[in-house]
């Protein structure tokens, strides 16, 4: 999944050890945020020099940064099975049945929040509101977020569509398709999703989905960008030219 996830190549990665960079196999299951907080904490634990958290996935990093730890429960994929079978609506109505204050916190088409919650209500058999997570290790992060107006950020992720497109991203999808099928991690990937769609006939014509690409990671970028400002603790940062 090089070109869809923006990994860096060989020339980038030049002089910075990069890490949790092709760990994992698409058919090998999701990769939570349990996962990489774990992961990542080894890491950091066994360097003795800095280390940058560097992605567009807040909730990622907050599970790692967080004062609280994630509940520790990995996949359970019979269930997950189940309920990716049902509705945005029925998901979030069964949430709801189970854990109304968990499911008052989360937006009923954010379906993968969603399932991960009923996941956790199997696993502890209890509410998820009334879990008590154990403390997080304190690394004394500092935060830091590069500002964009957003007529500047949107036309950077259509430049960056098109970029990818060009450099092969259709072509990997069928590479990928192929070798792995319609697998849930293929699926529930921004610039996959979207072709699998154009081949179910949910869009009319290429141009159309390619469009959805760039909408979709728009609602992305803009979702991120909320996130990290509600972080009192994150620093803007951009070149001093464009601070008025």
């Amino acid at each position: 999944m090089d070109i869809v996830s923006a990994k860096p190549d060989e020339s980038e990665k030049q002089g910075v050890i990069h890490h949790l960079i092709d760990i994992k196999s698409p058919d090998e299951g999701l990769y939570s945020a349990g996962n990489f907080a774990n992961d990542a904490a080894k890491i950091i634990e066994k360097s003795s020099h800095p280390i940058l958290i560097q992605g567009g996935s807040w909730f990622y990093i907050k599970s790692l940064l967080d004062e609280k730890s994630l509940i520790e429960y990995g996949e359970n994929k019979p269930l997950r099975d189940k309920l990716l079978k049902y509705s945005n609506k029925k998901l979030w109505d069964i949430l709801n049945e189970k854990d109304p204050l968990r499911a008052a916190k989360i937006h009923e088409n954010n379906r993968d929040k969603v399932i991960r919650s009923l996941e956790l209500i199997e696993a502890i058999n209890g509410k998820l509101s009334d879990y008590k997570r154990a403390q997080n290790k304190n690394y004394n992060a500092k935060w830091y977020m590069r500002e964009f107006e957003r007529e500047e950020l949107y036309n950077r992720i259509n430049t960056r569509v098109d970029l990818m497109l060009k450099e092969g991203l259709y072509e990997e999808w069928l590479k990928n398709k192929k070798k792995y099928g319609r697998c849930e991690v293929l699926y529930n990937t921004i610039g996959y999703r979207e072709f699998f769609d154009l081949e179910d006939k949910i869009y009319k014509d290429f141009e159309t989905a390619v469009e959805k690409i760039k909408q979709h990671t728009r609602n992305f970028a803009k979702r991120q960008l909320t996130w990290f400002r509600q972080n009192k603790e994150t620093l803007d940062i951009r070149p001093a030219a464009e601070f008025k």
